[in-house]
């Protein structure tokens, strides 16, 4: 293989920067429809040929499934460079902080010495090398904007000319270019500089100027001194919550969701023609909410122009769920529009949404959400924007492009978050007694939390104590309580969004024991069919209020358990007593009462032989 289709794998390899490459991909890549049989050896000697004329990459160039992939970390890419100076440019505008901004942008633009990967022809690699240039092209936008705001007009105007000669199609460089020359005292050759751009918009695309450099060539023509065409700085908008003091753990999980971002961000914006939607789901008090502000918040440098925060009041028992409507006035709202200037109908704010957060690096976080479509209306289109979403039930027919269910925290992580609440001296004397109230609590964060709180409040309590009390299976849920009503509360949120026949099956699993759940005995106890039984208990899995082992048999986290013996005022029996039981299942009536205790037959053999047993 010649150097130059050497170079080709190479810059393949580079702009996919550290995701797998497929031997197909670099064929095209390499080839196009024009491939050689001896194709896949070629391109393998090639790899094998660049492991060894470039020491640097040799550790790094791994074979991967069907194909290849580079991972730079570390190494000071250029490209790298550049959009982390970019990035930290538009954080510092958005703080008003305009000559360090400037001095950021420029340190981006001066790592440019050339076209991308200049020299290589490939035609499958023309959109990524397209979407670096026009990254370089409006970060140099963004600069000359801010020294146009700045005054320095005549400084400009030689690059700018070059830019225009080469990009005479690009509206916004011309509008600036005229700025410039308008404010230079050169009219006459900012008028020339529009009527050119019209008839080349005209010969080559058929199309006038756009409505932004007709009204600027309007107020030229009138001697008018222009408004800036865009606001400098753009506001910055934030209305997170607080993230959590005591926040801990969740190492993997705040790495996938950081490699998502690091995607999107450097990747993403090149070739993607949509946002990074982000999904977390899990049960109550799992934390979700925790995890997605902090990341929220780890991820505002990236998304500098605006940070929103909605809570859709999914679980909200005493109104219901935030309706799109409502939920696009507030995002509204926290971009600064007034509220006369709010649309009323839900189409006219969706459309005054999309247009204001269009050219925004915007991050949206909305949480408790119940359903896909309460949110399809909020969701931006600008490919810039990243939206993080949380739910109790999983979004299964949202087009998210990380879907991340959060579990329980492991025994390292809930012991580091309790001892840190309650002081790590008060917890070294007794590690025993943290391990048993982090196990008791199910390794369910919010149970940790109050746990913790219940001893910080409570000096003369010993941890021993306190595990104490969080054994007994009656007084579990009372230790948990707080002044907004504690675990309990959270669950019947959670209770009181199901639907009445999902209630009652909820209800029947106080009376089984948590880890033997199975389908055709919740049919039994519900004087139900055991495909519909099925139905409803698969439900509450997508609720997360249930979780499966095997086909057939669920489990229930303990907390949730006893919630549920709560309900029913019933303990389980245990799993022993089942024994290998047959239950006469019926089918379902359309309106059943609630049984008053569960019919099981205890048998050896199966005693109906007519009934559809698993």
């Amino acid at each position: 293989m010649s150097g130059r289709k050497r170079q080709t794998v190479l810059g393949a390899l580079l702009l996919a920067d550290g995701m797998p490459v497929s031997l197909n991909r670099l064929i095209d890549t390499v080839w196009g429809h024009q491939a050689p049989v001896t194709a896949i050896k070629q391109i393998r000697n090639a790899t094998s040929d660049l492991r060894k004329t470039h020491p640097e990459i040799a550790q790094r160039l791994t074979l991967v499934g069907d194909g290849y992939r580079l991972v730079m970390d570390g190494c000071g890419l250029d490209s790298r460079k550049f959009t982390a100076h970019a990035a930290r440019a538009r954080e510092l505008r958005g703080k008003g902080c305009i000559e360090e901004a400037l001095a950021e942008f420029r340190a981006a633009l001066l790592l440019w010495r050339g076209p991308a990967l200049a020299g290589l022809e490939s035609p499958a690699l023309r959109a990524q090398i397209a979407g670096l240039e026009e990254l370089r092209l409006a970060v140099m936008e963004e600069r000359v904007e801010l020294e146009l705001a700045q005054g320095d007009h005549e400084s400009v105007i030689g690059e700018l000319s070059v830019w225009v000669a080469e990009n005479p199609l690009r509206e916004r460089l011309v509008a600036q270019l005229m700025l410039a020359l308008y404010r230079s005292g050169a009219q006459a050759r900012a008028l020339t500089v529009y009527e050119q751009t019209r008839q080349t918009l005209k010969r080559e695309l058929g199309v006038s100027p756009g409505v932004e450099l007709q009204e600027l060539h309007r107020h030229i023509l009138l001697s008018q001194l222009p408004p800036p065409s865009r606001k400098i700085p753009v506001p910055q908008c934030n209305n997170l919550p607080a993230g959590v003091v005591h926040f801990t753990g969740r190492i993997p999980e705040r790495r996938l969701l950081n490699q998502v971002v690091h995607h999107h961000g450097r990747v993403g914006r090149l070739s993607a023609a949509a946002p990074a939607v982000i999904a977390i789901d899990g049960m109550a008090g799992i934390g979700k909410t925790t995890l997605a502000v902090h990341a929220a918040y780890e991820c505002t440098p990236s998304y500098p122009d605006a940070q929103l925060f909605v809570d859709m009041g999914a679980c909200a028992v005493d109104d219901r769920p935030l309706d799109p409507k409502a939920a696009l006035g507030a995002l509204l709202s926290g971009l600064g529009v007034p509220p006369s200037r709010i649309p009323e109908g839900l189409e006219e704010r969706a459309s005054t949404w999309r247009r204001l957060i269009a050219d925004r690096r915007a991050l949206i976080l909305l949480d408790n959400v119940a359903d896909t479509n309460q949110i399809l209306p909020l969701l931006p289109g600008a490919p810039s924007c990243l939206t993080i979403v949380t739910s109790r039930a999983r979004l299964t027919d949202l087009m998210a492009t990380c879907q991340l269910t959060l579990q329980e925290m492991s025994p390292t992580e809930g012991r580091e978050l309790f001892s840190r609440i309650i002081g790590d001296k008060r917890a070294q004397g007794e590690r025993d007694a943290v391990d048993m109230i982090v196990n008791v609590c199910g390794r369910l964060p919010l149970a940790i939390r109050l746990a913790a709180a219940k001893l910080r409040h409570r000096p003369s309590w010993s941890v021993s104590y306190l595990a104490s009390r969080l054994t007994s299976g009656r007084q579990r849920l009372a230790t948990l309580e707080a002044e907004d009503g504690g675990l309990t509360e959270v669950f019947r949120q959670s209770y009181e969004g199901l639907t009445p026949g999902q209630q009652r099956i909820f209800r029947l699993l106080g009376q089984l024991p948590g880890d033997h759940i199975e389908t055709h005995i919740v049919a039994g106890l519900a004087r139900m069919s055991i495909v519909y039984a099925d139905t409803l208990l698969e439900s509450l899995v997508d609720a997360h209020l249930l979780g499966t082992s095997t086909p057939g048999r669920y489990v229930i986290h303990e907390l949730l358990h006893a919630y549920a013996v709560q309900l029913t005022g019933d303990p389980a029996p245990p799993a022993a007593d089942l024994g290998p039981t047959i239950l006469r299942a019926e089918t379902r009536p359309e309106r059943e009462p609630d049984p008053p205790a569960y019919r099981l037959a205890a048998h050896t053999e199966r005693a109906d032989r007519r009934l559809p047993y698993p």
